[in-house]
Formats: structure tokens, sequence, C-alpha cells
């Protein structure tokens, strides 16, 4: 399968109402989208479902019954299941909401209701991460949702060696120049840009003007 790629910016130009969604990607179970954050949103809980709010335009506050944070692009958050939490900004905000979309009965029983006992979140500022790596082209996990991480690495050259996609990986360029390159093709991530490399893909990575590289990809340690 050819690798496709799409860019944040003409998703969130097809965004025009307040709280509008567009789905990107899969990655395994999970969901990728971009949704519009202008307004408030009414409180709410998911009582099967972790929600990631990774911000890529704008400013958004988080709230939750057990804290609350604000975001700016670049930084992102996680709401655990069961914990009521609402969205609000003043500004057209665009952010990438991470959720599992497969009814949990069918999740091979990894279904677990949690109560409000679950922390608030956290903010995590991918750039921040990337700045505190001491060595290249080593992924670091700064969070996770559901059974998968999001990591971040940076570095510039050749990654040391080829790799198979064990699972579906989203890749994205935070920084820099990405080219992710397979025995169909390649392409090229710049900044704001994404692709998804399949379940048993060989894959190579190029990096330039010092990339960072941020990967969502299921737990290796859940097997």
């Amino acid at each position: 399968m050819r690798l496709e790629k799409l860019r944040l910016e003409d998703a969130a130009q097809r965004l025009t109402e307040p709280f509008s969604m567009v789905d990107l990607v899969t990655v395994g179970d999970l969901t990728v989208s971009l949704y519009l954050c202008q307004g408030m949103l009414a409180w709410h809980r998911h009582l099967d479902q972790d929600e990631l709010f990774w911000v890529h335009k704008g400013v958004i506050l988080l709230e939750s019954e057990r804290g609350k944070v604000r975001l700016r692009p670049g930084e992102l958050a996680v709401i655990r299941k069961g914990l009521a939490h609402r969205s609000s900004s003043p500004l057209r905000s665009t952010v990438i909401l991470i959720r599992c979309t497969v009814l949990p009965n069918r999740r091979n029983g990894r279904f677990r209701l949690y109560g409000t006992t679950e922390p608030g979140p956290e903010r995590i500022s991918l750039r921040e991460a990337a700045s505190q790596l001491v060595a290249p082209f080593q992924p670091r996990t700064v969070a996770r949702v559901e059974d998968a991480v999001v990591q971040v690495a940076r570095g510039e050259g050749t990654w040391p060696l080829p790799e198979v996609a064990e699972h579906d990986t989203l890749l994205v360029a935070l920084e820099g120049t990405v080219v992710v390159q397979t025995d169909r093709g390649g392409l090229a991530l710049r900044p704001d840009e994404l692709t998804v490399v399949p379940r048993g893909t060989l894959y190579s990575l190029t990096t330039t003007n010092d990339a960072v590289l941020v990967r969502l990809t299921r737990d290796e340690s859940l097997g």
C-alpha cells in the first residue's frame, strides 16, 4: 500500500462551524480527528474511552472535575474515561482529537469502566519533551491513550535501521523534514503533515533540519 500524506491545514479549512469535526485517519482501533474549538462545549463524560487533545492552532481551556489545563500549539493532554470534562476557546482553535471508535465489547475484553478517581489532565509540551532528549533517533513515550503510546524523537540524518511497523503507526512532523521510505515509494513530511504506516510495512526514516517527529502506535509492552 502506498503511503498517503495529509496536511492539517487542509483539514482545518473544512471546519466552518464551532465544534465541527473531520476524521483524518485510523490507527489500529483509534481515530485521529481534527475539530474546531470555538466557544464552550457542555460538560460531559465518556464511560468507555480515553480522549487525547492536541492543539494544532490557537489555545484551548480543557477543564475536568479533577483540574484544568490551558493548551497551546504543540501541547496535549489526556482525559481518562469516566472523567467529566469540557473544552472551550474564545478563538478559532483547531485541535487534534484521538480516541477509540471501536465498540468496547468488541475490543477483546480490554474494556474497563473508570470512575472519577482518575487523575485530571496533565499538560504535555511535545517541543519541551523533544528538547530534553539526549540521544538522537530514540523515541520517548510522553503520553498514553487507550493501549497506544505517543512518542517524540528528534535527529538529523538517516535513522540507524529500517524497521517493520508491528502495528499501524502514525507519523507527524513537528519540526524539520521527515522522509519516510517504503518498498512502494516514499514521501516527505513537513511541519503539520502526517501519514500512517500500515501494520507489517518495512520503512526507513531520514530527517533534516534537526527534525522533531511524533509517533502514535500500539504499546509494544502489551504484546
